[in-house]
């Protein structure tokens, strides 16, 4: 475990340094990152601190991607769904959401794609019917910060996003309903105009 942390230490320097020119580079990292993503066990230090190095590591290729590469489908399905995976297992630290946070926002601006960003919002809606408020809250907190990050582009989903704010107003959780109230402020900002009709 410690050698893959050094290993993902220099692929972080290694991004950061080239950005866009080696983004293609990232396909041969991916299943490793993928199985890390799988098999950490937060209690044990180094497995998370090596799970954060390879979230890391993925989000700068994301954010320097300049040759389309994330939003080819093969790629794009790659490493999507083992990131939405993620959402029920970060539950518990700030940390490791701000990770998954900054990975997944920065994916969703390089999918540039009607289809890669309904993707992300279907999967995080389910994650907004589980029965573990922590999740839900999770995945609120996920809304808002591509509400914030793509603007009007997430909102394309608004339709599909409304039936489940409206139940999440009354979620029994109050840290939820809390959460939910900023998110929708958030997309009135967008909007320039109130939801209150949309959600009656």
């Amino acid at each position: 475990m410690l050698r893959r942390c050094s290993v993902y230490s220099f692929f972080a320097a290694f991004f950061e340094a080239l950005k866009g020119i080696v983004t293609s580079y990232a396909t041969y990292i991916v299943d490793d990152a993928v199985a890390i993503f799988a098999q950490t066990d937060f209690a044990d230090q180094d497995s998370r601190a090596c799970w954060l190095l390879a979230m890391h590591v993925l989000a700068q290729t994301f954010e320097h991607d300049q040759d389309e590469h994330w939003p080819q489908p093969a790629h794009f399905s790659s490493i999507c769904p083992p990131l939405l995976a993620q959402v029920p297992r970060v539950a518990s630290s700030e940390d490791l959401y701000a990770s998954l946070a900054h990975a997944l926002t920065a994916l969703a601006k390089a999918a540039d794609s009607p289809a890669h960003l309904k993707t992300i919002n279907t999967a995080l809606l389910a994650h907004l019917r589980d029965a573990d408020a922590r999740t839900r809250l999770v995945a609120v907190r996920l809304e808002r910060a591509l509400t914030a990050k793509l603007g009007a582009d997430w909102l394309v989903s608004l339709a599909e996003m409304l039936p489940r704010i409206g139940e999440l107003q009354d979620d029994e959780d109050e840290e939820v309903e809390t959460e939910t109230a900023r998110w929708i402020v958030d997309i009135e900002g967008v909007m320039g105009e109130s939801l209150d009709s949309m959600l009656r």
